[in-house]
C-alpha cells in the first residue's frame, strides 16, 4: 500500500513539474531586465544578459507576438527591447504602437559601454526609428 502511495505521489510531483516546465524564462527574464543595452557593456564589454535573451525570441516563429506581449507587460527596459524587435519585424507595426508612447513619461535604465544613465522612453524610441539599435537584428 505505502509503495502505490510514493508511486502516486511521483506521478503528480512529475504531471506538476511538466506542467510549470512550460513556463519561458527567457521571456519571463526579459520582462523584468533591470537595463537596456546593446553592444559590449561593462569594463569587460560583454553583451548583456537582456540582448541575449532579446536574441533568443527574435529568432522563434512567434517573435512579432512574443515582443507585442512583451510591450504589454515587461518593465520599461523590457519595452525598449520589445520595440526594437517589433522595428526590426515590422516598421510599419512599430509605428502604429509606437504612435501611442510619444507622449510618454516613462523612464528607463540604459547602459552603453560603461555609462549607465536614465532616458526617456521618447529618447530611445527616436534612437530606435534612426536605427541606433538595427545590429540587434
Amino acid at each position: 500500500m505505502r509503495l502505490w502511495i510514493i508511486a502516486a505521489l511521483l506521478l503528480a510531483a512529475a504531471a506538476t513539474a511538466q506542467s510549470g516546465g512550460s513556463s519561458d524564462s527567457t521571456f519571463e527574464r526579459l520582462a523584468k531586465v533591470d537595463r537596456f543595452a546593446f553592444g559590449g557593456i561593462g569594463y569587460a564589454g560583454v553583451m548583456s544578459q537582456g540582448e541575449k535573451d532579446y536574441k533568443v525570441i527574435l529568432s522563434r516563429p512567434s517573435a512579432m507576438a512574443d515582443f507585442e506581449r512583451l510591450l504589454l507587460i515587461g518593465n520599461s527596459q523590457a519595452k525598449g527591447y520589445a520595440l526594437v524587435g517589433i522595428h526590426a519585424l515590422d516598421p510599419s507595426r512599430f509605428k502604429e504602437l509606437s504612435h501611442s508612447l510619444r507622449d510618454s513619461k516613462e523612464g528607463l535604465l540604459t547602459e552603453k559601454g560603461c555609462i549607465v544613465s536614465h532616458e526617456s522612453l521618447v529618447v530611445v524610441l527616436n534612437h530606435i526609428e534612426a536605427g541606433e539599435y538595427s545590429k540587434g537584428k
